[in-house]
Parts: C-alpha cells; structure tokens; sequence
C-alpha cells in the first residue's frame, strides 16, 4: 500500500486512516493489511448500526439519534476503505490475500444488521404514523353525541363544540 517503494511504515498507517489519501498495493502483506483495515471499518459501522436499532426497539429514540455524528463518521471512513479495495481489484486479484474472502462474508453479515435496522425503522415510522392519524382523528372528533330531531334527520343541535386541547405525557 505505497506510493513509492521506500515509504515507513508509519505513512502508510497515516495514509489507510487518511479518506483522501489514494492507497496502492504492492505486496500481499500490504493486500492483507488494507483488506483488515477495512474490515475493522466495517466492524465499527456495523456496532454503532446494532446500538441504534437496540436503542430504537427499546424505545430510547435519544439515543439512538444521538448516535448519528459517529455513525456518519464510521460509514464515510468504510466507504473510503471500499474505494480503495476498488482502485486496487487488479492488485487484490493478482495477490489473492485470505483476508478478502473474509471481508466478503462479513459484508454478507452487515446486510442482515441493515436489514434489521431498516425493519425497526419502517415499523418506527408505521407506529407514529398511525399515533398521528388517532390523534388527528379524536382532535376532529365532535365532542358531543349525536342527537336526532323530529324529522330524523341527525345533528349537533348547533355550532360544532370545541374540542378539548390535548394533554401528552412525557416519560423522564
């Protein structure tokens, strides 16, 4: 993972954590290096995506929102990582490092964990959609019962009552 044969290894470590830093190949250690760099992306994109649905289906919606500056953070570094494994298919392909095979799989592991996530999140969003429909709903509903005159026809026996204002309850 070197622009030039003669770099320190501590260049190369401040490239790999470096977004905008282009990472080349050259070795299979180097191969090997890059694929753990970015499966330890993944790691971390993968724990904070668990502690928000956790958080989400426990109803702790602070939480869970609070956690978007490192989930944003730790998503842009493991997309930085995958536009590094592409620039360098043809040197991953040439050297073939185990770590690869590796990293695929547990790709296959961070989808089920966004799929979960995903289903909290429309489940989230049906449950408040369908609190905000009730609510809508008793505001408009009229305040008084339904009365009947001689003629049968059904009225409020005048204006259409006020509605009463509603009260919500916050859990500390």
């Amino acid at each position: 993972m070197t622009d030039t044969p003669t770099q320190n290894p501590t260049t190369n470590a401040q490239k790999n954590n470096n977004p905008n830093t282009m990472i080349r190949i050259g070795s299979v250690p180097d191969a090997e290096a890059l694929c753990r760099l970015v499966e330890e992306r993944l790691d971390a994109v993968e724990a904070v995506i668990r502690e928000e649905t956790d958080s989400l289906a426990t109803a702790r919606l602070e939480d869970a929102f609070a956690l978007h500056a490192r989930k944003t953070s730790n998503t842009n570094a493991y997309f930085s990582g995958l536009a590094a494994l592409k620039q360098n298919a043809v040197a991953l392909a040439r050297f073939q490092p185990s770590a690869l095979d590796r990293l695929k799989a547990r790709q296959g592991a961070l989808q089920a964990t966004l799929e979960a996530n995903l289903k909290m999140l429309q489940t989230l969003s049906k449950a408040s959609e369908h609190l905000i429909r009730t609510l809508a709903h008793e505001v408009e509903a009229p305040r008084q019962l339904t009365v009947y005159d001689k003629t049968g026809v059904s009225g409020y026996g005048g204006a259409k009552p006020a509605t009463a204002p509603i009260i919500i309850s916050r859990k500390s």
